[in-house]
């Protein structure tokens, strides 16, 4: 009987063991990804803030200035690189479990605390209590943990 338990005992050592390795395998870039977020953030940024009518080419006006047409190819192109900066970067993270949400891609996505962080609650008409209808800062999971939520708008219409 001690023969026995004395086995179950280390089998149990050994599982045990193996679980703490692959979790500490999982999770060892942890700090080095929460480093990263703000430096995708900001890139995230970048890329929203040229508005998509600079990015299209403009007509063949010959009153334009060609300075303005010019000035408009390169802010495409480094809008081009940019996007493929951080779809490369995205890539390359999602390889080694680090991943984006935006809850306001999803269609009437509701709050989750788990998930999500409101920042505020208001009126949107049209919209269910509860729904997040805005998403201020991205979230990220590493592995399926929560690395950091979303910062969210939520609808309380009541």
């Amino acid at each position: 009987d001690r023969y026995l338990r004395s086995v179950a005992d280390f089998r149990n050592l050994q599982e045990r063991t193996k679980r703490d390795v692959q979790s500490a395998r999982d999770f060892a870039i942890q700090k080095f990804a929460t480093d990263l977020l703000e430096s995708i953030d900001n890139l995230d940024r970048a890329l929203t803030t040229v508005p998509a009518s600079k990015l299209a080419p403009q007509s063949s006006d010959p009153d334009t200035p060609a300075d303005e047409n010019t000035y408009n190819k390169d802010l495409a192109n480094l809008y081009d690189g940019l996007k493929m900066t951080e779809t490369i970067l995205m890539g390359t993270l999602k390889k080694h479990g680090l991943e984006r949400f935006d809850p306001s891609e999803g269609e009437g996505q509701l709050f989750n605390p788990n998930l999500h962080e409101a920042t505020f609650q208001t009126k949107v008409e049209g919209k269910e209590d509860g729904q997040v209808f805005m998403t201020q800062q991205k979230g990220f999971t590493l592995n399926g943990r929560v690395l950091r939520a979303a910062k969210v708008g939520v609808v309380k219409n009541s």
